[in-house]
């Protein structure tokens, strides 16, 4: 079930560049622990604000072999790759564990590669 919860979110949220879906797949108490950062829900949906309305483009692809689900957790492993025009796409692989808290995400530990927050398509998302 919480894989196609996260599925879901990157579809109707990332993938769209949907902005209001922000409230529907995030817990108020949202932490996300990311490259050694910690952003909580403010922060979190004001970068997202930032950089969705750009001509960024997102597309993810699931390593299905890497989920693992148990209770209220999940983690597993993929590739955002973003692109905008007039520049290369950037493939960003990502390991990730989710807590949830009922049908939200309330925590979320990250690792990418390259780090998301050092690409010069994020400059205005910190």
């Amino acid at each position: 079930m919480l894989r196609e919860l996260m599925e879901e979110m990157f579809s109707q949220m990332v993938e769209a560049k949907d902005i209001t879906k922000v409230e529907t797949y995030y817990d108020p108490d949202f932490l996300l622990y990311t490259n050694g950062q910690v952003q909580d829900y403010a922060a979190f949906h004001a970068g997202h604000a930032r950089v969705y309305p750009t001509a960024i483009s997102y597309s993810v692809e699931y390593d299905n072999e890497a989920w693992v689900e148990a209770g209220d957790r999940l983690g597993g492993r993929m590739w955002i790759t973003t692109k905008r025009p007039g520049e290369e796409a950037t493939q960003i692989e990502v390991i990730f564990l989710a807590t949830y808290r009922g049908r939200r995400i309330h925590r979320l530990w990250e690792l990418t590669w390259p780090d998301w927050s050092q690409l010069q398509a994020f400059e205005t998302y910190g």
